[in-house]
């Protein structure tokens, strides 16, 4: 194993009482990122942006990140209290409320950033729906509706060609296996079913750089009924599905681990955690460990830093 390089600290504080670091989402120009914190009641988020040769930091209400626009300058943001997506500038300003169907649970910029696809619910047993917004004329236009089944991470292949998004069933099992669909770009029609990806997690499917495969998290314990219930029970792996051909090809081959948090670099580099530590894959490579084992956890990938 190669030498694990010195980390250098951008950021040191305590979680908050009752809450940990869940994930960290780096803007596709790395000039900003944001924590995100699970408590034990509730949900937030700081957002870092850089200002000079120092990040500054904005306390979020209670909510959760969503999504960056394709030039970083904007993300979208749930405020969990009052059941709103807000468009957030990230150099400070005015946010702008967004007009989404009632009980919005998730939303993603379209890659020319002139659209917003974002998936409803009105609960469990009600199913649930995507929807495409034109940010421009505030029109919304109703897609597809998903009458026993919950539509999770919509996920648009870099030019624009393709939309992915995984369908789970619409029950109380907090975790689940879902089916990943490569779905019509036009109408958000299901087309291809391409993988069975653990769900419910939050861990959604990353599109390599050149838009020709996606990165998924797969169960190997299905069977086991601990996993289904509890958010560390999971076994898992990363696998790769091509999307011409569907050929399924696994990254990593742990053995009861946690493997998550796969995040791609612009060069073509996978980050991701296998239990407390960060380890990344180069494609036709073997998986490398860069960090101690410890309390390495949620790899963002910062371009651009002080």
């Amino acid at each position: 194993m190669p030498e694990l390089s010195q980390a250098a600290s951008l950021y040191s504080q305590p979680d908050p009482p009752r809450c940990q670091t869940d994930a960290v989402s780096a803007a596709p120009t790395g000039s900003a990122y944001i924590l995100q914190y699970n408590c034990e009641d509730t949900l937030f988020a700081r957002l870092f942006h850089q200002s000079g040769n120092a990040f500054q930091k904005t306390l979020l209400p209670q909510g959760y990140f969503l999504d960056w626009s394709p030039d970083g300058n904007w993300f979208l943001f749930r405020d969990i209290e009052t059941d709103q997506v807000w468009l957030i500038p990230v150099a400070g300003g005015d946010w702008q409320l967004l007009s989404l169907p009632r009980g919005s649970y998730t939303a993603t910029f379209t890659p020319d950033g002139q659209n917003i696809v974002a998936a409803a619910s009105d609960g469990l047993g009600f199913g649930s729906e995507i929807s495409l917004l034109n940010l421009a004329e505030g029109k919304i236009t109703p897609w597809q509706k998903f009458p026993d089944e919950i539509v999770a991470h919509p996920a648009w292949s870099p030019d624009g060609s393709h939309l992915a998004y995984v369908l789970l069933p619409d029950t109380n099992i907090p975790f689940v296996i879902g089916e990943l669909w490569l779905a019509d770009p036009a109408h958000g029609i299901p087309l291809t079913l391409l993988a069975m990806v653990d769900a419910g997690h939050g861990y959604p499917p990353r599109w390599s750089p050149d838009g020709n495969s996606l990165v998924y998290v797969h169960r190997e314990n299905p069977d086991e009924i601990r996993a289904n219930m509890g958010p560390l029970a999971l076994h898992s792996n990363l696998y790769q599905v091509e999307i011409s051909t569907g050929k399924i090809t696994p990254i990593t081959q742990f053995t009861g681990r946690l493997v998550y948090d796969a995040v791609w670099s612009p060069d073509g580099r996978l980050a991701f955690t296998v239990n407390d530590s960060v380890w990344t894959w180069t494609p036709g490579e073997t998986p490398i460990q860069v960090s101690p084992t410890g309390v390495y956890r949620h790899p963002a990938w910062l371009t651009a830093i002080p």
